[in-house]
């Protein structure tokens, strides 16, 4: 006997959900993650994404892959310096950062000139044995006048340098340039006479390898270099007509820091269109780091000539 329809059969039902054999009905899992279901859906790529790989935003949930690729987009049309530096805003914190360690040292030498000086002075007779006075003696100063002229001359300096090169590069500049005055120092010093027994001081050397670097820069930009090719004129001037300056210390200062900065233009890699300009960004890094490394070579190889050439006691 049939049975009455009630007005539908079996084969009016609608399809079964889920996967044929009456199994469960599959649930979205994370493609990063499979052993994860998850019901939340990613608005760029509208794949599944657990928990770990949600990335909230402003336009909503992301998944991590989409984060990242959004963000190397972001990266790849951000404005970049000449040098491929990241374009920066703001206050020029490493140069602050200097002028501040600078005054510093000056208070401690009013506060403790026996012990800050005996550790910090560079002098050529003992800086083998004293090697990081190479650098420290930078800091240091012989008075609130020369404290007040090489601060202001960084602070001129610093504030274009920054900018226009990165904080990276521009603090590589300084402490190479330093490194190069103090090297000039050790190396143009007579053995057998008093400047290997004298003491220096000063930010100078730095100084005047940030006045080479804001000649090269502005040239390559376009800007005027009358102002600062005058500018290192006159302290030359002063440098070798005033006694009691460290020409040595100055004029090295002045031919590192030309040297690195004309080396670190004439090898960033260039751009074209097109080109992803992270990687370019890195392989100036490299590169610009590689010169930096090699300057400090240079002067250690310098010390060493030197130091081997010294005559026996």
């Amino acid at each position: 006997m049939d049975r009455p329809s009630y007005g539908y059969s079996a084969a009016d039902a609608p399809p079964p959900q889920g996967p044929v054999g009456g199994g469960p009905q599959e649930q979205p899992v994370c493609p990063r993650h499979p052993d994860r279901v998850s019901y939340v859906r990613c608005k760029r790529c509208d794949r599944p994404a657990c928990p770990d790989c949600q990335r909230p935003t402003d336009v909503g949930v992301l998944c991590v892959d989409c984060e990242r690729e959004l963000a190397g987009a972001q990266a790849s049309t951000r404005p970049r310096t000449a040098m491929g530096g990241r374009m920066r805003s703001g206050a020029p914190v490493v140069t602050y950062t200097l002028i501040a360690l600078c005054v510093l040292a000056y208070l401690g030498q009013m506060v403790a000139p026996q012990i800050v000086e005996q550790l910090g002075i560079f002098a050529p007779f003992r800086a083998l044995a004293m090697p990081w006075t190479f650098l420290t003696a930078g800091f240091l100063h012989g008075g609130i006048m020369h404290l007040a002229l090489n601060m202001y001359a960084l602070w001129a300096m610093g504030q274009f340098l920054e900018r226009s090169l990165g904080p990276a590069r521009f603090a590589a500049i300084y402490f190479v340039s330093m490194l190069g005055g103090h090297t000039a120092v050790y190396v143009l010093a007579d053995p057998m006479g008093y400047s290997w027994l004298t003491g220096t001081v000063g930010a100078s050397g730095g100084v005047f390898g940030l006045f080479a670097a804001a000649f090269i820069v502005n040239r390559r930009m376009g800007g005027q270099v009358a102002q600062i090719g005058v500018l290192i004129a006159l302290n030359l001037v002063i440098t070798f007509t005033v006694p009691n300056i460290s020409w040595q210390g100055h004029l090295g200062g002045l031919l590192l820091g030309a040297a690195l900065t004309a080396g670190m233009y004439a090898l960033r890699p260039k751009a074209v269109a097109g080109q992803d300009r992270q990687a370019l960004a890195r392989r100036s890094a490299i590169t610009h780091g590689a010169l930096v490394v090699a300057a400090v070579v240079l002067c250690a190889v310098l010390v060493a000539v030197k130091t081997v050439l010294l005559p026996g006691p």
